[in-house]
């Protein structure tokens, strides 16, 4: 249900701006033959899903409040190279955060705490002044430990930790516009991946709006939604990540 609430928004999110780019003007890349882009980003993100670790779910859910208070790090980092008809991206980001649930059996108090890093890499081709299309993939690299309280009665407590990498491929999209005789530039960039070779599904979708100070400096903001379900195991060895991390983000783009 989770992967085709999700599909359907994305198909949503990427109609809406290629029909919105028929009628905006499509920001250009410099004629120069490359083009450079370093954003350092601030995220700010929100968890849902579930966590299996060691066979065991734990709910990792938590909202902006309980993540500000028990964040200990977070940010991303993206950088670009560009031709006239070619782009290149590398997009990493690290969060290490926390969460409380309870267990679906027994309801037995839970904490998570987890820290996630991921890479991404594509290729796109400009199909046009506003639309790219291309391949890639994202390495995940997650570590996780789940605390279980102790019973009412005789059932001790327990804590059980895994980490896990894996490799997905990608599929991206990207669209983006700048308006006639305006600082401001919309856009959209998109991916989807996974296909049971590492993950069942992944996928990311990240709004963004920015505004051009300087010929090289833009100040953009953002909301990224980043979901993905990935399971390797059985029985007492079973690891599940099925969780979606999304919130907004304030990042400082340097062009050159």
């Amino acid at each position: 249900m989770k992967s085709s609430i999700s599909v359907l928004v994305l198909s949503i999110a990427l109609l809406f701006f290629s029909t919105m780019s028929s009628w905006a003007q499509g920001g250009a890349v410099n004629e120069k033959k490359w083009n450079f882009v370093v954003a350092p980003y601030l995220l700010f993100p929100n968890m849902s899903g579930e966590i299996t670790i060691k066979g065991i779910p734990v709910d990792a859910s938590a909202n902006a409040k309980d993540i500000y208070s028990n964040i200990s790090l977070g940010g991303m980092l993206y950088f670009e190279a560009a031709t006239a008809k070619w782009a290149f991206i590398l997009d990493g980001y690290y969060v290490d955060l926390g969460g409380e649930g309870v267990t679906p059996l027994l309801s037995r108090r839970a904490t998570v705490d987890m820290n996630q890093l991921v890479a991404s890499v594509a290729g796109m081709y400009r199909l046009n002044s506003w639309a790219e299309v291309g391949i890639g993939g994202r390495v995940n690299s997650i570590g996780s430990t789940a605390t279980i309280a102790p019973g009412e009665y005789v059932l001790p407590g327990s804590e059980f930790s895994m980490d896990e990498a894996w490799f997905d491929p990608l599929i991206v999209a990207r669209v983006m516009t700048r308006f006639n005789e305006s600082n401001w530039r919309l856009g959209l960039i998109a991916d989807f991946g996974g296909f049971g070779l590492g993950s069942k599904y992944a996928y990311q979708v990240n709004l963004f709006a920015g505004y051009q100070i300087l010929k090289w400096f833009e100040i953009d903001i953002a909301y990224r939604l980043n979901g993905m379900k990935y399971e390797k195991g059985s029985g007492t060895d079973l690891f599940v990540y099925d969780v979606i991390l999304h919130g907004p983000s304030i990042g400082l783009v340097f062009k050159f």
